[in-house]
């Protein structure tokens, strides 16, 4: 198991979609949200199963809602840091 590392880009990224989907419908950006930690958990698991695509950066693809989770891997330390969780609809902005 991996320990999870969220950089404050996409802990901003995290805040700024829970509030926009509040916005949309009651507790709607809480689902968000458990569903983000259900996504952080199965990467902690198996960070590998996700695809590389921008170099050494993986990103899992949300199912329900329009998201990609992107990361990295630092193996030496058994750590993954999260890049950004952004609309797919968005440039990452590494």
């Amino acid at each position: 198991m991996y320990t999870i590392y969220i950089t404050p880009t996409a802990d901003a990224d995290l805040l700024a979609a829970i509030e926009y989907y509040n916005l949309q419908a009651e507790d709607l950006g809480y689902r968000f949200a458990e569903l983000v930690e259900d996504y952080l958990d199965s990467i902690s698991l198996l960070p590998t199963a996700s695809a590389a695509r921008y170099l050494n950066v993986r990103c899992k693809p949300m199912t329900t809602f329009p998201y990609l989770i992107c990361f990295t891997i630092d193996e030496t330390n058994s750590t993954v840091s999260i890049l950004r969780i952004f609309h797919t609809s968005q440039e990452p902005f590494w």
